[in-house]
């Protein structure tokens, strides 16, 4: 039996070495994967509360606090909206699953029945984590929300 060479193993381990280093140096940094998935569930949050003023007829909305939660409601902040998903209030705070994010600055939002911003519409919210932002603004006379 053949074993390998010194040359073999020599050229295996500095193509390994090499690949390492493209990995670490490409992959984006965990903050902002983080921060993304968070930017994308504010997003969809603000769009299920849009979908349910439009399906009620009753004004909904998101309520977000400066470093601490947002409530996504129908009517007040003080009946906030169960989740589709979980059958829980949806009364979310953000570092509990985006570790590391945070809101920044109070805003909010109100949908009238038509899906169209009563309160808020124009406005955005920023999400931060480890030094990077996400911006989610929604428009005023359409309600259409963007990350940007």
């Amino acid at each position: 039996m053949r074993g390998f060479t010194a040359v073999e193993i020599l050229l295996v381990t500095s193509l390994l070495g090499i690949l390492a280093l493209a990995v670490v140096f490409l992959l984006p940094p965990v903050a902002a994967v983080t921060l993304e998935a968070a930017a994308h569930q504010v997003r969809s949050d603000i769009e299920f509360a849009q979908q349910n003023a439009m399906i009620t007829g009753q004004t909904s909305g998101v309520q977000f606090v400066s470093a601490g939660s947002y409530t996504v409601y129908q009517g007040t902040t003080a009946t906030p909206l169960m989740s589709p998903l979980t059958g829980q209030s949806m009364v979310m705070t953000l570092s509990a699953s985006y570790v590391g994010t945070a809101i920044s600055g109070n805003y909010t939002v109100e949908f009238d029945s038509m899906g169209k911003p009563s309160t808020g519409g124009g406005g955005s919210v920023n999400l931060s984590n480890g030094g990077v932002t996400r911006t989610i603004a929604v428009t005023a006379n359409t309600g259409r929300v963007t990350i940007q």
